[in-house]
């Protein structure tokens, strides 16, 4: 019961973080517009990656993987989603770790933070023991989106510190 509910929680860890992510930096609206284009070149970053790297999951068969990376199939069907072959890195691992990275910079609440790395840990017990990937594969996934986490939010406060500054006078009539 315990396991099943850890299971359930860690396979929608990372939305659970976005969603959480966008109510918690909504009237924030610089980090707000950060976060939203950050969570998506993450995600397009973990694609570009896994496409490089190919290396596959720990659940597939190595015969069916080489057929298929053979034939050009990057994507299956299990349960009738499209399934990514390749694991590494952990998807899930790499937006967990963006979103918590991104919300302790940006906030740097304690509480939230906990209640983040506990999320995000729980999302990496459930995919390696669920067979989805290695633990290498989640440890590089939170180390890359950690990274990126840091980087979209050093882009936000840069973009911020260079555009306030007083209106030039434009000598109009008032």
């Amino acid at each position: 019961m315990f396991v099943q509910l850890i299971k359930e929680i860690g396979q929608y860890g990372p939305l659970i973080l976005i969603i959480s992510s966008t109510v918690l930096l909504w009237n924030h609206h610089n980090l707000f517009f950060y976060y939203i284009i950050g969570i998506f070149a993450d995600s397009l970053l973990n694609i570009i990656l896994k496409g490089i790297i190919q290396l596959p999951r720990p659940s597939e068969d190595p015969k069916l993987f080489n057929i298929a990376l053979k034939n050009g199939k990057r994507f299956i069907f299990k349960n009738g989603m499209p399934h990514d072959i390749f694991g590494m890195p952990s998807g899930h691992a790499q937006s967990s770790f963006f979103s918590t990275t991104f919300i302790y910079l940006s906030l740097r609440k304690t509480n939230i933070s906990i209640i983040y790395l506990l999320l995000s840990f729980i999302t990496l017990f459930q995919r390696v023991i669920d067979n989805f990937h290695t633990v290498l594969q989640v440890i590089i996934g939170s180390i890359i989106g950690s990274l990126f986490g840091y980087f979209v939010y050093y882009l936000s406060q840069q973009k911020l510190k260079n555009k306030i500054r007083e209106k030039p006078d434009d000598n109009a009539p008032i």
